[in-house]
């Protein structure tokens, strides 16, 4: 909400400096008055378009926004409506520590090859096929080491054909975290099906 609410304040007040004329005749106090009771007006929209926001997002989510704040990390149990849920929740707290996240596996029922578990792994999991690493007939140097093999991860079932659930969450990395700002925003435009 602080982040909508700074993005929301900061376009307002260039909007609004760009907007005010300022008149010789008037003094520096009456400039100033009227530039902070805008500035109050303006602050007050913003705040009531960031709380309508967070009140759209826990409809959406179909909870409180306490929900949605305790959430910050994923717990055994945790339900997500889709696998595309629960991919973007984990996308999203792997910015917030500071690792990227790639779809790793995922298992079909026998009876009708439905996907019914799937795994989100940091992307440092596992390692690289010693083939590509050790080839004698190389032409390039080998490409940069990235995987370390890490066991972060998160595994999701499907629980009576609707509800993704969480039934393991591994948190720990072997390798350093980038700090989240420097983490690259790596959205996926493909959706899970099948």
């Amino acid at each position: 909400m602080f982040q909508c609410f700074l993005q929301s304040t900061i376009g307002s007040m260039m909007d609004n400096q760009s907007s005010l004329e300022f008149d010789s005749d008037e003094s520096d106090l009456d400039v100033r008055a009227e530039e902070h009771g805008q500035m109050e007006d303006v602050l007050q929209k913003n705040l009531d378009f960031c709380v309508s926001e967070d009140e759209k997002l826990a409809e959406q989510s179909g909870g409180s926004l306490s929900h949605i704040t305790d959430a910050l990390e994923p717990y055994m149990g945790m339900e997500f409506n889709s696998r595309d849920e629960a991919r973007e929740f984990y996308a999203a707290y792997g910015r917030r520590t500071g690792f990227t996240v790639r779809i790793h596996h995922n298992r079909r029922s026998r009876v009708n090859n439905q996907v019914i578990g799937q795994d989100f792994v940091c992307s440092k999991e596992g390692f690289r096929a010693k083939k590509y690493i050790y080839r004698k007939d190389r032409v390039l140097p080998p490409p940069p080491i990235t995987r370390e093999g890490c066991q972060a991860m998160i595994r999701l079932a499907l629980r009576d054909g609707a509800k993704w659930v969480v039934t393991k969450f591994v948190k720990g990395h072997n390798h350093k975290l980038m700090s989240p700002n420097k983490v690259p925003l790596r959205e996926s435009g493909k959706h899970l099906v099948g």
